[in-house]
């Protein structure tokens, strides 16, 4: 075999561009020698720094470290680190975060913190650096340059837990949601409000709160939602780390879940499948979403992708766990589906091969 199909295979595990006996004989090969690539040595010599950014709001969320895990896996599996930085100060911490990593020479970035009108991503675009957004997309003018992301299509994940709600019976239905200032705040809440609309039934404005995705706001506004004369059945918290802090406010007020209150979430983070936990929740498939986007984003560095735009909408599945109380008596229906595939999955039933 020729050094050119070897270094293809060293650069990029999983390249189609050798056969798979061929790549899997080199790979065993360079296992067996513990072969390791020198990528200063390569950096130096083609000026690139095998690096990308990661900028993220939170580690604390664990939404977040999980998504950041699966982008670092993917990396690693193409040769690439990555340099995380953690955004929570609003568009000028954000500004601080990627002037940083392009100062320390990544050779792109992938966003997953961008405001709907947000000034730094406008910036990267117009000088034409490479970058991909992920969980969040952005508010363009049809004369600017086209902005990639990959997102969960975060209206119709709102629509559906607002749905399954209201076909379990509830009709006072409390929501908790995100910084209206990110598209994942303001669709959700879009798609929350269509399911009553849907359902020709009016929400109550003041069933509405306001908080910022994380778990002290999923506290403090549960709480004033049980302050209400007449209080919800069950509320729908636009993250899960919310969630987390609505179930801890319920359980401080003796509140039982879900008889007593039902609790869906969005995101699925591993700690939502916990035995006494077991959150209802929207997923956002944090897994696909993490890989799509390394792969676009080096495509982009690479230039192999340079007359494409790379807009991708995943579709969510509502995922039914014992929060939302639809294993209490009286409270099933029939799950719907859709050309082969479950818009909501019973968990521990055998509708999750489908999923």
């Amino acid at each position: 075999m020729s050094p050119t199909t070897v270094s293809l295979v060293l650069k990029d595990h999983e390249t189609t561009r050798v056969g798979a006996v061929t790549r899997k004989r080199i790979l065993e090969i360079a296992d067996r020698l513990d072969y390791r690539p020198n990528y200063a040595a390569r950096a130096l010599l083609k000026k690139e720094s095998y690096t990308i950014g990661l900028v993220i709001t939170t580690l604390v969320n664990p939404f977040y470290s999980e998504i950041a895990q699966d982008i670092i896996g993917r990396c690693k599996e193409t040769g690439y680190g990555v340099i995380i930085s953690s955004v929570r100060g609003g568009i000028e911490d954000e500004k601080r975060s990627v002037q940083d990593l392009l100062d320390r020479g990544v050779d792109g970035l992938i966003i997953c913190s961008a405001y709907k009108n947000d000034s730094v991503v406008d910036a990267l675009n117009r000088q034409g650096f490479p970058f991909i957004l992920a969980l969040r997309s952005i508010r363009q003018h049809p004369e600017d340059p086209p902005v990639d992301f990959i997102v969960v299509d975060n209206k119709r994940g709102g629509y559906l837990a607002i749905k399954h709600l209201l076909r379990m019976g509830h009709r006072r239905i409390g929501i908790i949601t995100g910084d209206q200032d990110t598209s994942t705040g303001k669709y959700r809440l879009q798609g929350s409000g269509a399911a009553f609309k849907a359902n020709g039934i009016v929400p109550w404005q003041r069933m509405i709160r306001y908080g910022d995705f994380h778990r002290d706001s999923g506290f403090h506004l549960a709480g004033e939602l049980l302050r209400e004369k007449e209080k919800p059945t069950a509320i729908f918290a636009h993250s899960d780390y919310m969630a987390v802090g609505v179930l801890e406010r319920l359980h401080k007020e003796g509140y039982k879940v879900p008889e007593d209150m039902a609790v869906i979430g969005f995101d699925d983070i591993e700690m939502g499948r916990l035995p006494g936990v077991e959150l209802s929740t929207v997923t956002q498939k944090k897994a696909i979403m993490g890989r799509m986007a390394v792969d676009n984003l080096l495509r982009k560095i690479k230039g192999e992708s340079d007359h494409l735009v790379t807009r991708v909408i995943l579709d969510p599945i509502l995922i039914v766990r014992k929060s939302c109380g639809f294993h209490l008596p009286g409270k099933q229906y029939d799950l719907p589906m859709k050309k082969g595939q479950y818009e909501i999955v019973l968990e521990g039933s055998s509708q999750l091969e489908e999923y």
